[in-house]
């Protein structure tokens, strides 16, 4: 029986570091799930960032309060970087 598509981890997982995989999600949202093969979640976290950031970005200058959000933002990608990469290695184990 083979395993459900949606839970199989993509082919590039396989030795992918967790710590660099949360910095690049840090640096722009998404780019730890390119690193890690999740290209759809990859393009969703970069276009949501890309979209806030210009909705908060009206006045053309970043203000603290848009640096905040943007950084929560990596943060939220980050963490969901980590759930992916723990989720899959423990799917793995079993």
């Amino acid at each position: 029986m083979s395993p459900d598509p949606e839970r199989r981890p993509p082919r590039r997982f396989a030795g992918r570091s967790v710590s660099i995989a949360i910095i690049l999600s840090l640096i722009i949202p998404g780019l730890g799930h390119l690193y890690i093969g999740r290209y759809g979640r990859a393009l969703i976290w970069f276009i949501g960032g890309l979209v806030i950031g210009i909705i908060l970005d009206q006045q053309g200058s970043l203000t603290p309060g848009t640096l905040i959000v943007l950084g929560v933002l990596g943060a939220l990608a980050a963490i969901d970087c980590l759930v992916m990469l723990r989720f899959f290695q423990q799917d793995k184990r079993q």
